[in-house]
C-alpha cells in the first residue's frame, strides 16, 4: 500500500470524522438553547457551527483534489472514485478508510435527524413567541379602550 496517499486520505478521514463530532457536541449545546428560548446563545451556537460547517468546505476542496489526482472528475461520491482509491491504496487501507467514511456518514445522518427535531421545536417556540405577543398587542389595546372609556365619565 502506498503509506504517504493513504496517510494523507486517512488523515482528512481523521480530520472529518473530528469536524462531524464537533458538531455533534454543537447540536447538543444548540437544542439546550432552543429548550430554554435562549435565541441570543442560540445565534452564538450557530456562529460555531458556521465555522465548522466553513472548514468541512476547505476539507471537500481537499477530497477533489485527491479525486483529480486519481484523474476521476466527479469527486469521492461516486463508485470510480472508491474504486479507483481501493486499487491505489489496497484492500487493508481501503477497509480503514470505508470504515470511516461509514462513521462519518452514520453520524451525519443522525446530526441531520437531530437538526430536524431543533428546527421543529424551534418552530413551535417561535408560535408561541408570536402568539404571547398577539395576546399582549390585544390586552393593551383593550386596555387602552377601557381606559379611553373611562375617561369619558
Amino acid at each position: 500500500m502506498p503509506t504517504d496517499f493513504f496517510d494523507v486520505v486517512n488523515g482528512l478521514v481523521r480530520e472529518e470524522l473530528s469536524l462531524y463530532k464537533s458538531l455533534g457536541a454543537l447540536v447538543d449545546n444548540e437544542e439546550a438553547k432552543v429548550r430554554d428560548s435562549d435565541m441570543e446563545g442560540l445565534l452564538e451556537v450557530l456562529q460555531q457551527k458556521q465555522s465548522i460547517i466553513s472548514r468541512q468546505e476547505m476539507l471537500l476542496e481537499q477530497w477533489n483534489k485527491i479525486s483529480s489526482s486519481l484523474g476521476i472528475a466527479d469527486g469521492r461520491e461516486g463508485p470510480v472514485f472508491w474504486n479507483t482509491l481501493a486499487a491505489r491504496i489496497g484492500e487493508s487501507g481501503y477497509k480503514q478508510i470505508a470504515s470511516g467514511i461509514n462513521e462519518i456518514k452514520d453520524l451525519g445522518q443522525q446530526l441531520l435527524d437531530r437538526e430536524s427535531g431543533i428546527r421543529n421545536e424551534l418552530e413551535k417556540n417561535l408560535a408561541e413567541m408570536r402568539s404571547t405577543l398577539l395576546r399582549i398587542g390585544r390586552n393593551r389595546v383593550a386596555m387602552r379602550g377601557y381606559s379611553q372609556g373611562m375617561a369619558a365619565f
